[in-house]
């Protein structure tokens, strides 16, 4: 098996087993908080930074013109502390679901129903909501604009029920020097879905996940 395969078998299991984290929790597991300032400080001042970085303002979460419902759910045995944003914006039902480590963007079908789609036409859809979506420039760097491209330009992959891509397959995540050097997407559950890795050039590997709400600081390679 050669390097980039062992990276992207790797890469795979990491991304699934965070998906799988969020659905494990069970209906009603997020408690609802008035307003985002309410949420831990760390995990607050965390989501502020990335929702910042990463969304466009027009869908950014914390913009309070858009009305978004928030939550959390602290971590259990089987799941990391969590926050959520449920909101509209830009003609799309969004649900944003905060790790310590990741950002989960799902798209809802009465939105974007991708699997209603022909084949070619499901690519153009997630490159037009990916672009309406994400910050092609960042609120904290001076990188020029690149837009978040997944899947990679010049590629029109078949997208089903399960299948996931990468806008840089080639990129380690423990490595990324920028948010948008690697960016996840796929289809689950009928629902597009977008996963940005919370992760710097300043930071060595991804925190305890467990350990977001108390301020803890153990790492995990």
């Amino acid at each position: 098996m050669n390097a980039e395969k062992s990276l992207g078998k790797d890469v795979e299991a990491r991304v699934a087993a965070w998906i799988a984290a969020v659905g494990r929790v069970p209906p009603g597991g997020f408690t609802p908080v008035e307003r985002a300032e309410d949420l831990p400080p760390q995990a607050r001042a965390d989501s502020f930074f990335w929702c910042d970085t990463i969304f466009r303002s027009e869908t950014n979460p914390h913009n309070e013109a858009l009305g978004a419902r928030h939550a959390l759910h602290a971590a259990t045995a089987d799941t990391p502390d969590l926050v959520r944003h449920e909101y509209a914006a830009g003609g799309l039902d969004l649900t944003v679901t905060e790790g310590r480590n990741f950002v989960l963007v799902q798209v809802d079908r009465s939105s974007v129903d991708i699997l209603s789609l022909c084949g070619p036409d499901r690519v153009a859809a997630v490159r037009r909501v990916a672009d309406a979506i994400f910050n092609p420039g960042g609120a904290y760097t001076l990188d020029p604009a690149v837009p978040v491209a997944c899947p990679p330009p010049g590629m029109t992959p078949e997208l089903d029920e399960g299948t996931g891509f990468s806008s840089n397959p080639g990129v380690d995540p423990d490595l990324l020097a920028c948010w948008r050097d690697r960016t996840e997407c796929g289809v689950l559950g009928g629902r597009l879905y977008f996963l940005c890795y919370k992760k710097s050039s300043q930071r060595a590997g991804y925190a305890n996940a467990s350990q977001w709400f108390d301020d803890g600081s153990s790492r995990v390679a």
